[in-house]
Order: structure tokens, then C-alpha cells, then sequence
């Protein structure tokens, strides 16, 4: 689009130049032929005035000592007072020609000035003004000395107004002085009719000599009118030839610009096409995103409960331990109550002491089992919690429970066995002769109580294989849980990715948009323009066509017309006037 209007621009400039060239033409060949008709009756009236000036030395030879005229001498003396006023109003006429021939030389002269971009063409108007300046100084200086002539003449004839008319006749005949006046009245009166016919005929070829000075003029200026309207032709037909040329260009163009205008519909389908499927795929990652969004805040909520089962299982451990320790305690006073017992074999009071022994011993166990119930107690608790977040570890928990309430059982039975314990050694102090039996219970109690302990040794076993195996657990779910930090963080990282994606294909949505807008803008631009370039071409074809025609009949009309002009000076000068201004239209068409 610039580089075309760039290109109009260029050319409009070129017809403007063209155009003043044109002008700038006309108007120093109009100069040129004003100042030949100028030069041309500068001469013929300098032919009027040297045989005006052999008049005047005609009449210095004549005798006017008495201011009288001869008869025959009158008739000149009229023609040469004729001639001479003739002479000072047509060289006054001349003055004021030269006058506006002069305006005329300093508007062509800011004509050429600013015809300066082509120097050739400058170069010979420059030389063409010079010539004609310099011939309207020589025919200035031409007019000065017919005018200076002309003053001289008309102070003669200023001077000549008292003369008076001699009648030879007069001298000899004064007796017959009526006839002689009457026949001097009819002589006055042919003479003033020889005079008008005398001047009527001089104005005739005076006429017949303008006349024939401008039919040449107007012949000359009819065959440069032809030879500009020749050209006018051949510029037109070649401008026909080139505007032609450019309507199929123009038609190619738009050829060309509706192939690009369909692939442009084409891409544009293309691109909404894209479009849709990026709509659609952004939809579909919009809901993958809350997916795993979804999935990841599951996994959290997931690896903060495995991490309150870590936190839990940690503790359990800790109190296995202190269970450890306390059924290392037992184990410990059950090898020191055994040594009791075999002392209690030596002696009674051994016994006795031993029973006491025991009996404290039965008290700390009893402190012991009511610290693992509460113990048992807080682990049930913490088991409940363990089964409600924890679905996985429902079965070990139960079992764990089942385990808890096995040793609860088993603490009852110990309890049990303690009281009988204790109504064994209450009966042991009323009598000593049931020492032996109660010492054989207290063995029978010792044995129960040494079962009682391998079996929690081996359900100790048991739990041990239990946490271990709960240890293990606990190592897979670390790594697991170490895994999905792995996921969660490489997720987070394609989220992040997905985003920036999102945000790409977004913003190349949104550009492919604007393109899309701006080549579809550009597109309906180009179509409208070429509509009003088509439109503008067809409209200076047909204008061309009509100039043409007109141009044709026109060139026929002025060949028709050219051999014989005959037109009043003032009818010559508005032709000639409107003549280039029609000239400059039919170029500027």
C-alpha cells in the first residue's frame, strides 16, 4: 500500500512538472510570436515614417513665407497630417503592447525558475527568454526612435495650423471673387472627399495588412495547435497504451489478491480450526490440572497419615521397649524368687521371710500390672486411632488387640493366682503345718508363673516380630513416601510446565488473533482499494476514449477550417488567449 501510493505520488508530481513544462512552453512561443508581430509593424511603421520624413523635407522646399499652402499641395498636406497622427497612435498602441509583453517576460521568468529539475529542458527555456528579452530591448529601443520621429511630425503639423490656402487664381482674376469662392468651396469639398476616400483606403490596407499578419499568425499558431494536438494525440494514445497496461496489472493484482485472499480464508479456517482444538486441549489440561490436583491433595492427605502412623509406631516401639525392660525385671526377681524358694527349703523362717519377700514382690508385680494396664489401656487408644486412619494396618492392629487382651486375660489369671497366693500364704501364717503344702503351691504357682512368662516371652517374641515387621513397613512406607515426594515434586514441576504452556498457548491464541484480524483487515483494505482503482481506471478510460474522439474531430474541424482565417484583431486576441488555457486542460486530462 505505501509503495503504490509512493508511486502515484511520483507520477501526479511528473504530470504536474510535465504540465508547467507545458505551460512554460506556450506561453515563450506566445512571447516569441508577439514580439515577430511586434518586430514586423515596428517595421512598417518605420517604412510610414521614413516616407513621412520625405514628405517633410518636401514641404521645407515649398515657399511659406506668406503661410500659404499651393493648391495642389493641399491634398498632401492632409494625407501627411493623417499619416502622422495614424503613426503616433499606432506607435502609443505599440508602447503599451510592449508594456504588457514586458509583465509578460517576468511571469515567464519565474516560470523557468522553477523549472530547474531538468537541466536540459531549463537550458533552452533560459535560452529561449534571453532571445526574447534581448529583442524586446532592440524593439524598445526601435519604438523610442519612432516615437522621438512621430513628436517631430506632430510639432510640424502643430506648426503647419496657420496655414492658408493659395488660390492662383485669386491674384489674377479679383474682379470675380463669388465664382472664384464658390469654385474654391467645391474644390475644398473634392479634395475633403479624396481625403476620406484616401483615408478609407489607407485604413483598408492597413486592415488588409493586420489581417494578413494575423491569418499568417493564426496559421502558424493553427499548425503548432496541430503539432500540440499531434502530440497531445500520441501522449494520449500512450498514456491510453499505459493506463491500459496498468488496468491489466490491476486485473492481474486483483487476480492475485483474491488467490491471496482465499489463502488467507484458507489459513483463517486453518487457524480457527487450531483454534478449537487448542480450546479443546486447553479444556482437557484444564481438567487433568484439577485431577492431579485432586490425586496430589489425596497423596498429602496420605503422607500426613502415614506420617502420624510413623509418629505412632515410634511411640509403640518405645513402650515395647519399657515392656522389655519390665519383663526383664520380672524375669529377674522370678531367678531371685527361686532362690528364695530353695532357701525356704532349708528353713521356715527363711521361708517366712521369703513369703514376705514375695509378698512385696507380689505387690510390685501387682503396681507393674496395673501400669501395663494402663499402659494397655493407652495402646487401645492409640490402636483405635491407628484403625481409623491407618486401612492398611487394620489387620495388625487387630491382632494387636487380640494380643492386648490375650495378656489382659492372662494378668486376670495372674491376679487370681496372687489372691490364691495370698490365702495360701494367710494360711501358711495361721498354720505352719500347711507350710509344706502351700510351699508345694507356691512351686505349683512358681511353675504356672514360669509358663506364664515363656509364654509372654514368647508373645514378646511375637510383638518383637511384629514391630519388626511394622519396621519394615514403617521402611517401605518412608520410601514410598519418599517416592511420592519424588512424584509430587516432578508433578509440581509439569504443573508448573502445564502452566507456562497454558500461558503460551494463550498467548499465541490470542496473537494468531490479532494476525488474523490484521491480515483479514488488510485484506478487505486491498479489495476495497483495488474496487476503487478498478472503478477510477474505467472511468479515465472512458474519459480518455471521450478526449480522444473529441481530439480526432477536433484535428478534422481545425483542417477543415485551417486555409482561410479571417478574424477582428480583438476576436484573435481572445482566441489566442483561450487557446493555451485549452491546450493545458487537454493536458492536464
Amino acid at each position: 500500500m505505501g509503495m503504490m501510493d509512493e508511486n502515484v505520488c511520483h507520477r501526479e508530481s511528473q504530470r504536474l512538472e510535465m504540465q508547467e513544462m507545458e505551460y512554460t512552453m506556450k506561453t515563450l512561443t506566445k512571447l516569441e510570436l508577439d514580439l515577430a508581430y511586434s518586430s514586423e509593424k515596428l517595421m512598417n511603421l518605420h517604412v510610414l515614417l521614413m516616407c513621412l520624413l520625405a514628405q517633410e523635407n518636401d514641404f521645407e522646399a515649398m515657399d511659406l513665407v506668406h503661410d500659404y499652402i499651393p493648391d495642389d499641395s493641399f491634398g498632401k498636406v492632409l494625407v501627411f497630417d493623417f499619416l502622422s497622427g495614424f503613426l503616433d497612435s499606432e506607435v502609443r498602441e505599440l508602447d503599451s503592447f510592449m508594456n504588457t509583453l514586458e509583465a509578460e517576460t517576468v511571469d515567464a521568468r519565474g516560470m523557468v525558475s522553477t523549472c530547474l529539475q531538468s537541466t536540459e529542458v531549463f537550458s533552452v527555456l533560459e535560452g529561449k527568454l534571453l532571445d526574447s528579452e534581448k529583442s524586446l530591448v532592440q524593439s524598445r529601443k526601435q519604438i523610442l526612435e519612432v516615437k522621438m520621429q512621430s513628436t517631430k511630425l506632430q510639432r510640424i503639423v502643430l506648426s503647419s495650423g496657420n496655414w492658408r490656402l493659395e488660390d492662383p487664381m485669386m491674384s489674377s482674376q479679383n474682379d470675380q471673387v463669388f465664382n472664384i469662392n464658390g469654385k474654391s468651396n467645391t474644390m475644398t469639398e473634392q479634395q475633403r472627399h479624396i481625403l476620406r476616400m484616401l483615408e478609407k483606403s489607407l485604413a483598408r490596407e492597413l486592415d488588409l495588412e493586420k489581417q494578413l499578419s494575423e491569418s499568417k499568425q493564426r496559421e502558424e499558431e493553427l499548425k503548432m495547435k496541430l503539432h500540440y494536438t499531434e502530440q497531445v494525440a500520441l501522449r494520449m494514445e500512450e498514456t491510453a497504451e499505459v493506463v491500459w497496461g496498468r488496468f491489466l496489472e490491476a486485473d492481474n493484482s486483483v487476480e492475485i489478491l483474491m488467490g491471496i485472499s482465499k489463502e488467507f480464508v484458507g489459513r483463517l479456517q486453518l487457524v480457527q480450526f487450531n483454534l478449537h482444538g487448542s480450546f479443546q486441549r486447553e479444556n482437557d489440561i484444564k481438567a487433568k490440572f484439577q485431577d492431579w490436583t485432586e490425586q496430589l491433595n489425596a497423596k498429602e492427605v496420605a503422607i500426613q497419615k502415614l506420617e502420624k502412623r510413623n509418629a505412632e509406631l515410634i511411640a509403640k516401639n518405645a513402650e515395647l521397649d519399657k515392656l522389655r525392660e519390665e519383663v526383664k525385671s520380672l524375669e529377674e526377681q522370678l531367678k531371685e524368687s527361686r532362690l528364695d524358694l530353695k532357701s525356704a527349703y532349708d528353713s521356715n523362717e527363711a521361708s517366712q521371710d521369703q513369703l514376705i519377700e514375695m509378698e512385696n514382690l507380689v505387690e510390685t508385680l501387682k503396681e507393674s500390672i496395673c501400669i501395663s494396664e494402663n499402659r494397655a489401656e493407652g495402646a487401645e487408644t492409640k490402636l483405635t486411632q491407628l484403625q481409623e486412619t491407618n486401612l492398611e494396618l487394620t489387620e495388625e492392629v487387630s491382632f494387636l488387640k487380640d494380643s492386648v487382651s490375650n495378656k489382659e486375660k492372662k494378668v486376670g489369671s495372674l491376679e487370681k493366682q496372687l489372691r490364691e497366693l495370698e490365702i495360701q500364704l494367710q494360711h501358711a501364717k495361721s498354720s505352719s503345718e500347711a507350710s509344706q503344702e502351700q510351699q508345694n503351691m507356691l512351686y505349683s504357682a512358681i511353675w504356672d508363673m514360669e509358663t506364664l512368662i515363656e509364654d509372654l516371652k514368647s508373645k514378646v517374641s511375637k510383638a518383637e516380630s511384629k514391630t519388626d515387621s511394622a519396621e519394615e513397613h514403617c521402611i517401605i512406607l518412608s520410601e514410598t513416601n519418599f517416592e511420592l515426594n519424588k512424584e509430587l515434586t516432578s508433578l509440581k514441576g509439569q504443573v508448573e510446565f502445564l502452566e507456562k504452556s497454558l500461558d503460551q498457548a494463550n498467548g499465541e491464541k490470542y496473537a494468531n488473533a490479532n494476525e488474523i484480524n490484521l491480515s483479514s483487515k488488510f485484506v478487505m483494505d486491498m479489495v476495497l482499494q483495488l474496487a476503487v482503482e478498478r472503478d477510477r481506471i474505467q472511468s479515465q478510460l472512458s474519459i480518455l476514449t471521450n478526449d480522444n474522439k473529441a481530439l480526432i474531430e477536433k484535428l478534422k474541424n481545425v483542417r477543415d477550417s485551417a486555409p482561410i482565417v479571417t478574424l477582428h484583431r480583438e476576436d484573435y486576441d481572445e482566441k489566442e488567449q483561450s487557446a493555451p488555457k485549452k491546450d493545458v486542460n487537454i493536458l492536464a486530462q
